[in-house]
């Protein structure tokens, strides 16, 4: 009996497991590979170079020292040390190369 209501329900309302999965997959991630965080930023490696350009939101979180690029949490994971310094100031942790320190000096 509870098989037969089961599919009774399933073929009047449909899958809706798989339907919510699908419509979560569609909203977080709409260019493939992106994800949309929890700030509404999209993420991945599908963002455009210069994401941090439009970005409005608190300071991204810093990761690691890529060259001349902070590694971040959100965009495209990466984020010029200048603009990251004048926009944010010197992220806690970071701040100690002669680079960073030349920038902050300007």
């Amino acid at each position: 009996m509870y098989a037969w209501l089961m599919s009774l329900f399933s073929k009047m309302f449909g899958n809706t497991a798989k339907i919510n999965m699908e419509k979560d997959k569609d909203e977080n991630f709409p260019s493939g590979e992106n994800w949309i965080g929890p700030d509404d930023t999209e993420s991945g490696p599908g963002v455009a170079e210069n994401w941090y350009l439009s970005y409005d939101g608190p300071a991204p979180i810093v990761e690691d020292i890529y060259d001349e690029n902070y590694g971040v949490d959100r965009g495209n994971g990466a984020v010029p040390i200048e603009f990251y310094i004048k926009k944010w100031g010197i992220p806690n942790g970071f701040g100690k190369t002669d680079y960073e320190k030349e920038i902050a000096n300007k």
